[in-house]
């Protein structure tokens, strides 16, 4: 089974995908794929083919393959998400190390053009289909990272007071992760 066939799998059919050109200093590609509806109507999955062409290192040494989720309300332009989307890929290969859960990236520029989330939060992609979360075809195993979307005042907050405490709070206010747009969780910065 390829990427392509496991996320389809867990999150149906692709409905439309974009990609960069491939540089002569790198012959791997980034594609970003959109799926319909996922993880429930009226919302739009973005997922990252190519990233884990790149094997990223953690902390203790081990290697993973990663590929990036990130999940919006229909509502907004699906090419300023996956442009999006691609920059943040080519920053994170370019580091070379994992994306770990808990981790923020940002806070920069909006996420997107004229939207409050300025940072994202990689997580387990605990909203979708179980199964989705790893891809063992590969070698090291593909691991797929939630992105969700965060303020300011939420980045500083993940920093400042862990990811396991800002978890927490996700699960006491059960917030709109797909709204670009929400109000912050906390004003501390």
């Amino acid at each position: 089974m390829t990427i392509i066939e496991h996320l389809e799998r867990h999150l149906g059919p692709i409905a439309e995908g974009w990609g960069t050109p491939i540089s002569s200093d790198d012959q791997s590609r980034v594609r970003i794929v959109r799926f319909s509806n996922v993880p429930y109507d009226g919302a739009m999955t973005f997922c990252t083919v190519g990233h884990s062409d790149h094997v990223a290192e953690m902390d203790d040494g081990r290697t993973v393959r990663q590929e990036l989720l990130f999940s919006t309300a229909g509502s907004y332009p699906a090419d300023q998400v996956a442009s999006f989307l691609l920059t943040l890929s080519s920053y994170l290969r370019s580091r070379t190390k994992a994306l770990l859960r808990g981790e923020v990236i940002g806070p920069s520029a909006p996420v997107i053009p004229g939207v409050a989330a300025n940072a994202v939060y990689a997580s387990m992609p605990v909203i979708f289909p179980q199964g989705l979360e790893v891809y063992s075809e590969s070698v090291p195993s593909t691991v797929l990272v939630w992105l969700v979307p965060l303020s300011a005042s939420e980045a500083g907050f993940v920093r400042k007071e862990g990811w396991s405490r800002f978890e927490d709070l996700l699960e006491e206010r059960n917030p709109d992760l797909l709204d670009l747009d929400r109000p912050s969780l906390v004003t501390i910065s």
